[in-house]
């Protein structure tokens, strides 16, 4: 690869960065999709649950504008989910008239007051929606794919940026100019070494963006799943919100059902975090169901189940266990995706728009890709050279005023055992004793840096500092929320956190 120029460099090729990709090049404008790994690779692919619209005759934007809110625990840009909901109704129906295979029965999954979920390829809809984004545009003239290409820095001229650097094979390091970069690299869930992520999602795209001097927003807020399949020396496998929509139940080993399954996702994974803290195991149970219907319904599901774990996904118990799943928290962006660094955007679960709150209502994650991908392209290309995002930002709230952060001075965790101590430390429970004690071990978050040090270093001082419980978050000492603590923890290289509020 040699140094290229494009008028907008996409970083990332799931279904954010390919709907921002595919909306720019529809506006005419030549785009560089560029990924570290395959094409395919990543969180969007892996998506089982669907995608939520409120395109049911029971259904409105409203109601289900109303759902995310109330799942969000009082931390949503409303602003922000009235787009989601609102323009994501018109992004699927766009889609389905494109031919996108979605099934005609709408989903249920906790939290939603209608049935609203999509689903396509018999529990794949990540794959089958990412793929059929990807081959339109391997057919687009205006778009050059660049995989194997990872970004190792974003190029600023007088703080604004105009392009990235790639590390090649070869050891040199092309320079790719654009007028804009959009960041669409996902979350950073993989830090935890029980996860339902790619092993690739560990926040590259919030490093960069970090050193580069953008702001990063609601850190703390890592939504852990439920029911991931929980085996002995094997990876978490995730075992699909759906699965419970159509009925499955959560059982002891005698048969009783411990808790109800259609709780929301932070409440869910606490409750059953407490069960198997006392030596109890938990098991997802489908045996009640017509295996016909599961089979029919969870295909591609059952096959991996099967594969992975030579269990049947209609007829077995399966073992559940909760794991890091999606972050709530990343660049902080306006409702285009603008951050506050001139030439800089994000979109998807590397972006917090503040759309999702303190925790994510199911599945709504592929949606805010499509809304929120496509309206990013647009804004990276219209806006002038030095447009923004600003944010009202004011000292933290504490109970003691001027509270310090950690120190990081006793920096002896080795990259090889960070996954552990984020599992131990910053898991489904937290308290201040363990998140201090975590945070004086991790390198202070400099540029200099590694990646995952970094972002893992900020995360833990964000839910040390959040001195309550809401939404994901949640730590023993402060177990309720606190309405001092409504909004998010801003933090931005060389500068102390400051706290943005949202509003009632």
């Amino acid at each position: 690869m040699t140094d290229a120029t494009f008028d907008l460099v996409v970083v990332g090729s799931g279904a954010a960065g390919l709907s921002a990709a595919l909306r720019a090049a529809d506006l005419g404008a030549r785009v560089g999709v560029l990924t570290a790994g395959p094409l395919l690779a990543g969180s969007s692919p892996r998506a089982q649950g669907g995608v939520a619209a409120a395109i049911g005759a029971d259904d409105t934007p409203a109601i289900h504008a109303e759902d995310t809110l109330l799942v969000g625990a009082g931390l949503n840009d409303a602003g922000a989910v009235d787009v989601l909901t609102r323009d994501g109704t018109r992004s699927v129906r766009r889609l389905r008239a494109a031919g996108v295979p979605f099934a005609d029965d709408l989903g249920l999954e906790a939290g939603h007051a209608r049935r609203r979920i999509l689903h396509a390829g018999g529990g794949a809809t990540g794959q089958v929606l990412t793929t059929a984004l990807l081959s339109r545009a391997q057919e687009h003239r205006c778009i050059t794919l660049l995989d194997h290409s990872p970004v190792t820095a974003l190029t600023l001229s007088d703080r604004r940026v105009l392009g990235v650097e790639v590390s090649s094979s070869n050891g040199l390091t092309p320079h790719v100019n654009a007028r804009a970069v959009i960041l669409a690299t996902g979350g950073y869930a993989a830090l935890w070494s029980r996860t339902t992520n790619a092993p690739e999602t560990r926040g590259s795209g919030l490093a960069l963006a970090y050193t580069a001097g953008a702001t990063l927003a609601d850190l703390e807020f890592v939504q852990f799943h439920p029911t991931a399949l929980s085996l002995e020396n094997a990876p978490a496998l995730l075992l699909s919100e759906a699965l419970r929509g159509e009925g499955a139940r959560l059982i002891d080993d005698d048969g009783r059902e411990v808790v109800n399954p259609l709780l929301p996702r932070d409440v869910l994974a606490r409750s059953l975090y407490r069960e198997l803290s006392q030596g109890r195991k938990v098991f997802l149970s489908l045996g009640h169901l017509d295996p016909d219907h599961v089979y029919a319904h969870f295909s591609a599901l059952a096959a991996k189940v099967r594969d992975t774990a030579g269990l049947d996904l209609a007829r077995d118990r399966l073992p559940v266990a909760p794991a890091a799943h999606y972050c709530m928290g990343g660049i902080r962006t306006d409702t285009w995706g603008r951050t506050d660094v001139p030439g800089l955007y994000a979109a998807g679960e590397t972006a917090c728009s503040g759309v999702q709150g303190a925790n994510r209502l199911a599945s709504n994650s592929l949606l805010e890709c499509l809304v929120f991908g496509a309206r990013t392209a647009e804004a990276a290309l219209n806006d002038p050279p030095d447009a923004a995002a600003h944010w009202q930002t004011h000292a933290l709230p504490t109970v003691q005023p001027g509270v310090a952060q950690p120190g990081g001075t006793r920096r002896v965790i080795e990259p090889s055992r960070l996954g552990t101590s984020l599992d131990r430390d910053v898991g489904v429970q937290r308290d201040g004793p363990h998140l201090e004690r975590l945070a004086q071990a991790l390198p202070a978050p400099e540029p200099t840096s590694r990646a995952d040090l970094l972002v893992a270093s900020l995360i833990t001082r964000a839910a040390w500092l959040r001195r309550e419980s809401r939404g994901a978050h949640f730590r023993t000492d402060y177990p309720l929320p606190d309405p001092a603590w409504r909004g998010r923890i801003h933090w931005r290289l060389g500068q102390a956190p400051v706290f943005e509020e949202v509003c009632a």
